[in-house]
């Protein structure tokens, strides 16, 4: 396998902000005077749509972010998000980033342990194209996924370094500005419900006959002893593609059928009886827009309705929050051209594309849609108004 090398795509298609366009960009962010360095910088939140392979555009983006000098704080994300959030909680700084990606050959590395010998359904470039082959090919060898997702939380484990538990980020008992926090949103469809990791572990368990929370079932002081690897792994186990994951005796799926884009997962409801407070630093939403929107066919019949309401249903949700919380804090990151999301055998050329149009997308965004005053209008607070105090954000009423 050839190396991707990003570096070389900056390179050559000249991406990189200037000294003036920096400037200009750091004017329109909130300031931020850290006394552990007596220096005032610049922090945001982080939350990262799932789009399979078609995440490498997020480094591109985070390349930008870093040039800028923004520092994440809070990060989640479903899915692919969610592989970006935990590498991006394990402070890798984007060089190591674009080396732990740079590296990872799909195929031979994550996708090679099949279920099944049986299971021979092809390139899994097309598979979520043909879901009636996938579920046949699963009735017949009793299986519930095509691939093991074992190999991928192997990789994870240890690209994530000393970030083995959700208690293992850095940082995360000092101050508001580097109080830190990871996100993973996962699929429960043995209890028909979303769940948030690691705090939903604290919940009881309804189907547990004392009602224990999913972390004493797991046997956990808290919840944030549970595996990061494990959460993602779990938040990443794409229906029929990758077998499901379990979670104290309940099936777990993909969190994007629930909530593919959770640009809420931070913004939490004033308390009515306090002050109004505005947050102290901005949440970015990185989403993956495609140039043509998926074509969900014509309804001619009952399978037409069903089909497409079952994508009306995973989308619908995010796609409201999207149009009525967006607030000019969301990098719509631009793919000019159809990439499935389980086009594991990405050739470099491709990664290249989605790196910079990343990149270009997160310059657009930063350059000429964020303004952090603009942000704050929009959400009903104003610059004059005192921050929240801790690491919650708020949100408008």
């Amino acid at each position: 396998m050839t190396i991707w090398n990003p570096a070389a795509v900056r390179t050559r298609e000249g991406l990189k902000l200037n000294p003036q366009e920096i400037a200009q960009i750091q004017a329109k962010l909130p300031k931020v005077l850290n006394p552990a360095t007596a220096q005032e910088e610049y922090y945001a939140d982080a939350i990262f749509e799932g789009g399979g392979v078609k995440g490498i555009a997020f480094l591109g983006a985070l390349r930008c972010f870093s040039e800028v000098g923004i520092r994440w704080r809070k990060v989640a994300g479903t899915s692919a998000g969610a592989i970006t959030a935990s590498l991006v909680a394990a402070d890798h700084p984007i060089d190591e980033l674009e080396t732990i990606a740079g590296g990872v050959d799909y195929m031979n590395d994550l996708l090679h342990k099949r279920t099944s010998w049986l299971n021979l359904t092809g390139s899994p470039n097309d598979d979520l194209q043909t879901p009636l082959r996938m579920l046949f090919n699963l009735l017949l060898t009793r299986k519930l996924g095509l691939y093991s997702t074992q190999p991928f939380k192997d990789w994870l484990k240890q690209s994530l370094g000393t970030l083995e538990k959700f208690s293992n980020l850095p940082a995360k008992q000092q101050e508001w500005y580097q109080n830190r926090a990871l996100k993973v949103v996962v699929s429960d469809v043995s209890r028909g419900e979303m769940l948030v990791l690691p705090d939903d572990l604290d919940t009881p368990t309804a189907g547990h006959p004392s009602r224990a929370s999913l972390a004493q079932v797991l046997n956990l002081n808290s919840p944030l002893d549970f595996e990061v690897a494990e959460a993602v792994r779990l938040s990443m186990s794409i229906p029929f593609f990758f077998e499901p994951g379990n979670l104290a005796g309940n099936w777990i799926v993909d969190g994007g059928v629930l909530s593919n884009f959770p640009l809420w997962i931070f913004d939490l409801e004033p308390i009515s009886s306090q002050p109004k407070v505005r947050p102290r630093c901005p949440t970015f939403g990185f989403r993956l827009v495609e140039k043509e929107p998926p074509n969900r066919g014509p309804i001619q019949n009952a399978l037409g309705i069903f089909s497409n309401m079952l994508q009306t249903m995973m989308v619908a949700k995010d796609r409201y929050n999207v149009r009525v919380n967006g607030q000019r804090r969301i990098v719509n990151i631009d793919l000019k051209e159809p990439i499935s999301a389980t086009a594991f055998n990405l050739d470099n050329a491709t990664k290249d594309k989605l790196y910079q149009w990343g990149y270009e997308s997160a310059k657009d965004f930063l350059l000429n849609t964020w303004d952090w005053n603009e942000h704050l209008r929009l959400r009903g607070f104003s610059p004059e108004d005192p921050p929240a105090q801790g690491g919650a954000d708020v949100k408008a009423a």
